[in-house]
């Protein structure tokens, strides 16, 4: 009798949980139910390990322990020259070949002439060297040395120009740059691009090239006299000539948009030119 009545049972209550599912809104109620019960448990857990932030508690934001950052926001890292040798501004010497020498007052009347820069009807001491590969194909410009962007501007005469200071008095200049890739204030490693070479109105004749300065205190030196010498070479040199001063150096944009020489009185300009003049066509 028993075993009839729990028979009897099961078949109801199996009738009824099949009529409970035959209804529209059974199972979309059991889904929610269970989302439900694992959403609790989800949140119960997390609660539980500490790990659900209040929307009203501050935010702690580490500060970058490097500092400042370096070019295009990396990560700045203090700039040496410790271990660096003077470099030309170029990627693969190979590639590029010196157009234009560095004007020594010792040098021979001939070496002073084939350093002379030709604008505006006068002749130009040459205060760097110039780099090209054919005059006619551009080529990236790299720091000669670590430091920093001091300048990076454009300039009517020179075109681009970007300066890099790296302490003790080093100043590197970079004119005739048809593109920049710094800005003023960046920190720059030996080796980083500059920009690229291009073409100025100071000297047309160089076609595509880049003009390459060091100075020392103000004072240009010959960057072929300290080529893969290390800093401290150039940090004990007082000055390419006792003869130069800053304040001659600085004039030479200037004057060359004047159509004036460099610190030098019109006699003496026209008697350089002139002289220069008779050698040309002696030589011709």
């Amino acid at each position: 009798m028993r075993d009839e009545n729990k028979q009897s049972s099961k078949k109801e209550e199996t009738f009824n949980l099949q009529r409970f599912l035959k209804k529209r809104w059974a199972l979309p109620a059991i889904y929610l139910a269970v989302a439900a019960l694992l959403l609790s448990a989800f949140f119960f857990m997390q609660s539980q390990n500490g790990q659900i932030a209040n929307p009203d508690d501050p935010i702690d934001v580490e500060e970058n322990p490097n500092g400042p950052t370096g070019m295009h926001g990396e990560d700045a890292v203090p700039v040496t020259t410790d271990g660096e040798v003077v470099k030309l501004p170029i990627s693969d010497e190979n590639e590029v070949e010196i157009v234009g020498t560095f004007y020594d007052v010792n040098g021979t009347a001939e070496e002073q002439q084939a350093a002379l820069v030709y604008y505006n009807n006068y002749y130009y001491q040459n205060k760097g060297i110039d780099l090209a590969k054919d005059g006619e194909e551009s080529f990236d410009v790299t720091a000669a040395l670590s430091g920093t962007v001091v300048k990076a501007e454009q300039d009517s005469l020179l075109g681009y120009v970007v300066e890099v200071d790296h302490d003790n008095g080093i100043v590197t200049h970079y004119h005739s740059l048809g593109e920049l890739n710094v800005e003023q204030g960046d920190t720059v490693r030996q080796g980083d691009i500059l920009g690229s070479a291009g073409r100025n109105l100071y000297n047309e004749n160089a076609g595509v090239h880049v003009h390459f300065e060091i100075r020392k205190d103000g004072i240009a030196i010959n960057p072929e006299d300290v080529l893969q010498q290390p800093v401290s070479f150039l940090e004990d040199l007082e000055g390419a000539s006792e003869e130069a001063t800053e304040g001659e150096d600085e004039k030479e944009s200037e004057d060359a948009r004047d159509g004036e020489g460099e610190g030098e009185d019109e006699s003496d300009r026209e008697e350089q030119n002139d002289d220069v003049k008779e050698d040309t066509n002696e030589d011709a």
